[in-house]
């Protein structure tokens, strides 16, 4: 659930790469948008409902989510979304939590990345539920996309 993403040389702020965020295990807000990795959206990834859902309706659930996002930015003349650091914290702690709560984590298997030497051992989907997922997301969005970052363009500068 993680290779895809990392198997690009995805570098975001101060030149931190995903890869090197994520060495002990994918982190993100809502399965959508790492911390420091700013308008850098992600559809069916690590710590969402994904592969614990039925996939079309998942994507179609996150891309619509994202492209409702997009329309907020540009409607209020805003430039950038990025995931706060508390939120990505948040979100994987509940993620975890929940997912103690199963026997998934117990498993040997890619779930948990344990079919790739090295890799870190981590539960990778979200185990609450697509209702449950889906109203995080909507809590978010109508409450003006709480738990991120939204800024508008940089100042120009003087000459």
């Amino acid at each position: 659930m993680t290779g895809s993403q990392l198997a690009i040389d995805i570098v975001g702020r101060a030149g931190v790469s995903l890869g090197q965020k994520w060495a002990e295990g994918p982190r993100n807000h809502l399965g959508l948008m790492s911390a420091g990795f700013p308008n850098l959206f992600t559809v069916l990834g690590p710590l969402s409902p994904s592969v614990l859902s039925n996939i079309a309706v998942s994507l179609e659930q996150q891309v619509e989510w994202i492209t409702d996002c997009i329309a907020h930015l540009i409607r209020s003349g805003l430039t950038e979304i990025d995931a706060a650091p508390e939120a990505e914290e948040a979100w994987g702690a509940h993620v975890a939590e929940l997912a103690d709560r199963t026997l998934y984590p117990a498993a040997q298997s890619w779930y948990t990345g344990s079919n790739v030497p090295g890799k870190p051992r981590v539960f990778l989907a979200y185990t609450g539920g697509l209702d449950r997922y889906r109203a995080a997301c909507e809590a978010s969005a109508q409450n003006g996309y709480s738990g991120f970052v939204l800024t508008g363009p940089a100042p120009a500068r003087e000459r």
